[in-house]
């Protein structure tokens, strides 16, 4: 489907390059500019990453709440609940969606587990993978 994202982000930036070589702007209105630019080329190389990245990182998230969920507890019932599989299809707002949410249940669960246990040094891992790969 025509204009892509990429198309879109590439117009915009040719409107800035446009509005950019006008010998009249201040200072303070290239920096802006500059910054709007920078900005454009942080979304244009991760954009379409994301959706990828956090239906994988969703998945995982899962297969971790599944394996150190605090059996017996309402918060084990919960994350039952929370890590039935879900749809989010090619949506990148709602697949984000649902990482914030896991994230939080794992945000509980790691706080109940002890601090030396292979649990809390599974997802301490998996923690820094994440961050080293996640593209937003």
């Amino acid at each position: 489907m025509r204009p892509t994202v990429d198309d879109q982000l590439h117009g915009a930036q040719r409107l800035l390059d446009a509005v950019a070589a006008d010998p009249e702007l201040s200072r303070d209105s290239r920096e802006h500019l500059a910054n709007v630019r920078r900005l454009l080329t942080q979304v244009g190389r991760s954009w379409s990453a994301l959706l990828p990245f956090h239906t994988a990182d969703n998945l995982t998230m899962a297969e971790l709440l599944t394996r150190w969920a605090p059996a017996g507890t309402a918060l084990a019932e919960e994350i039952s609940q929370a890590t039935q599989p879900v749809e989010t299809g090619f949506d990148p707002t709602r697949a984000a969606e649902r990482n914030a949410e896991l994230r939080a249940l794992l945000s509980r669960v790691i706080a109940d587990l002890p601090r030396t246990g292979a649990g809390h040094r599974e997802i301490t891992e998996y923690l820094v993978r994440r961050v080293e790969t996640d593209p937003s």
